[in-house]
């Protein structure tokens, strides 16, 4: 892809006001904010979890990662939206400077100071008052794990 249609693809993907809503409510770290464009029923699928987050395990796992990764972005290159739903396709950096709590275990692991950048997809279904009801998470954790310096599971 060209750098012009890179630049294109971003500049309308941030022109849509649902995909600056998404992006703004990542980047702001405020989980106020980001628990304000979903729904109370919302469920969040993702690699890291074993079973999906609700709502109350939404707002502890995004908490402890804007905590371990205070300059968390993403950067919504693409957003493909039909309906009820949308696939944000973005990139995603950070540096992991605080700990990191394992939602599964409790475990506390402490920064290493390493920096993270990947691409991933968020596959978005929204409610009848366009509340975010289900997100499907797609990002290559061994990838992150790699450029972290984690041992995979």
């Amino acid at each position: 892809m060209t750098i012009f249609a890179l630049l294109l693809a971003a500049a309308t993907a941030t022109s849509n006001p649902d995909a600056a809503s998404w992006a703004g409510a990542w980047n702001s770290h405020n989980i106020n904010t980001v628990l304000g464009i979903l729904a109370k029923d919302v469920q969040i699928d993702q690699p890291e979890n074993s079973k999906p987050l609700d709502y109350n395990g939404a707002r502890g796992f995004f908490t402890m990662i804007f905590r371990a990764y205070p300059d968390f972005h993403v950067t919504v290159h693409q957003w493909i939206a039909q309906g009820d739903s949308a696939v944000s396709v973005e990139q995603v950096t950070g540096t992991w400077s605080g700990p990191f709590i394992d939602p599964a275990t409790g475990k506390s692991t402490p920064a290493n100071g390493r920096h993270f950048d990947h691409p991933g997809a968020m596959i978005i279904q929204y409610d009848a008052n366009h509340k975010i009801e289900h997100v499907q998470i797609i990002w290559d954790q061994l990838t992150v794990d790699r450029q972290l310096g984690i041992t995979p599971k």
